[in-house]
Parts: structure tokens; sequence; C-alpha cells
């Protein structure tokens, strides 16, 4: 059995003067992303291993989740391919390093995490009201009967789908 979550980076902040890869989170994206870290360790959902994009918002999103989550820092990778990655770039990078059948977390952005979560997932994935899938912050829990189905598609098995909202209110 292999496992893989599904992470959207959480709510940035528009009004900075940066530039998209440098924008920060905002301050409900700081708390959902410390608040989903501390759910997923209720969930006992923790990953052996974080690939997280090099964006700002995407790092500053995982510094959320190790911290609730105690996770060392030796166990989270920093992917420049994973800001605005593709499909393919993220079925590539999952392939690199879902190899020894752990749990992996990848956090990355849309639209590739709404490809990526409908790629895998044996049935079509619930939508929110507004027909949205991987909102800010989401986390996409999938299910593998073995490491080598780990990128293809249609043989995960969406075990959870946890949105901040429908969580926390």
């Amino acid at each position: 059995m292999s496992e893989l979550m599904l992470v959207r980076h959480a709510k940035s902040d528009w009004h900075t003067h940066k530039t998209d890869f440098d924008r920060p989170l905002n301050k409900r994206g700081s708390k959902e992303a410390l608040h989903m870290g501390e759910f997923l360790v209720q969930q006992n959902l923790v990953p052996d291993l974080m690939v997280v994009s090099a964006a700002v918002r995407a790092r500053e999103t995982a510094k959320q989740f190790q911290v609730s989550m105690s996770i060392p820092e030796k166990k989270i990778i920093f992917d420049k391919e994973l800001y605005l990655a593709d499909l393919d770039t993220l079925l590539e990078i999952i392939g690199l390093y879902a190899k020894d059948g752990k749990r992996l977390l990848v956090l990355a952005h849309n639209p590739g995490m709404d490809e990526l979560v409908s790629y895998l997932s044996e049935q079509a994935p619930p939508l929110t009201t507004n027909g949205k899938l991987m909102v800010t912050c989401a986390v996409a829990c999938l299910q593998f009967k073995s490491v080598e189905e780990v990128a293809s598609m249609g043989k995960g098995a969406l075990k959870a789908l946890f949105r901040p909202r429908e969580i926390f209110t």
C-alpha cells in the first residue's frame, strides 16, 4: 500500500507588491495551514516526506505544517519544478519520490493540483458547492495498491478530501 497526500498551498496575500513567486500567505492562510496540520495529526496522517514548491506561499504553508506536525527539516524537500507545474511535471516528481511506499505529501499550486487529483482518482472527486476541487489549503489523501501505481491514471482510491471551510466552520 502506498499513500499520497496532495495539498494546495494556503490562502496568499494578493495585496503585496511582490512577484507571484514571492507572494506570502495572508493571516487567514497562515492560520488555516497551522490548523490543517493539527487536524492531519489528529487523523494520523503525518507524511514521511514532504515535497514542496519553492514559491513563498507554498514554503510558508509547509512551515505551518512542519510546526503543527513536528516534521524534521530533513523530511522536507523544496523543488522549484513544482511552481505552477503541469500534470506531466507533477507525475514525474511524484515518481521520483514515491519509490519507498511511504506516505508522501506533495504541496503545490492550481490548476495542477486539480488536474492531478482528478487524474489519479478512481472516481471523480467531489466538488464544492461552487464547483471547485482543490481550494486553498485543501488536502486530498489517496491510497494505491502498490508503489508502481502511484503516478498512474485512475489507480488511486480517494480516502479523504479535507477543505478548511468544511472542517473548521
